[in-house]
């Protein structure tokens, strides 16, 4: 195992480059042992290990394979790489596995989560760790959503990101195409749709949720058929998105038990 103890190092100013422009390495980034024992497991590359630690077990389990690419380096530029304020003993970042194609995802599948111009990483690491819970086929998102990738996206997900199909910067338009020629209800959420208590999802179902603060597109408000409403007590009017979709999610789920 080799150290780097400077922070001008090529290589730790590649990490950096990761962290602060994801678009430009395509690169993920994990923290701690579980979060890349999954990354490993779903085919993802490792490039860059960094370790504190190299004598802690489970950092010799995770980076056996991958020695020449493993580094230790000091609880300052661990600090510098980690993207929370508590850093672990391991950080990696990867080359993700390759994305299944939208298509065949689609032939398969009995329920799709679309997601439009979500811009929060938490709400979506959420919703996919939610899906994953409650049997959803894959995850959408659509063009003008934050960055799948995105450590926060990762973290949020806990793990799910890697088992979960997700495909990012998908076109609307096309996607309608695609869904009405494989036969599925598309449905999105409006206070005036039918009570979701009382809605009979169809076998193959594609879920629209919105943007945080602007909700669904024109478009997709306009070409789904059927609407779907959460019914709300008090003067509550809306619900966090990742909220909102795990209730539609669980009662689609419910739904399905004989």
């Amino acid at each position: 195992m080799k150290q780097i103890e400077s922070r001008n190092n090529p290589i730790i100013k590649r990490a950096l480059k990761a962290i602060n422009n994801p678009n430009s390495e395509n690169l993920i980034v994990v923290e701690g042992h579980k979060l890349l024992g999954e990354a490993i497991k779903s085919g993802a590359k490792p490039e860059m290990i960094f370790v504190v630690d190299e004598k802690d077990e489970l950092v010799t389990i995770k980076t056996i394979h991958f020695d020449n690419i493993t580094y230790k380096i000091s609880k300052g530029l661990m600090h510098e790489l980690s993207t929370v304020q508590t850093p672990g003993n391991i950080i990696a970042f990867l080359t993700p596995c390759p994305t299944l194609s939208l298509e065949d995802i689609v032939k398969e599948a009995e329920m799709l989560v679309v997601l439009d111009r979500l811009q929060d990483p938490g709400n979506i690491g959420t919703i996919i760790r939610t899906s994953e819970a409650l049997g959803v086929s894959a995850i959408i998102l659509l063009n003008g959503c934050c960055n799948s990738n995105n450590h926060k996206v990762i973290r949020a997900a806990m793990g799910s990101s890697f088992r979960l199909p997700v495909i990012p910067n998908v076109d609307v338009k096309n996607l309608f195409n695609l869904l009405n020629k494989n036969n599925y209800m598309t449905i999105c959420a409006d206070m005036n749709g039918t009570n979701i208590v009382n809605y009979k999802f169809a076998e193959k179902s594609a879920l629209f949720m919105g943007q945080e603060g602007q909700g669904l597109s024109a478009y997709i408000i306009a070409n789904c058929r059927s609407r779907i409403a959460i019914p709300m007590c008090g003067q509550v009017e809306s619900l966090n998105v990742a909220t909102s979709t795990a209730i539609c999610l669980y009662e689609w789920s419910r739904s399905r038990i004989p």
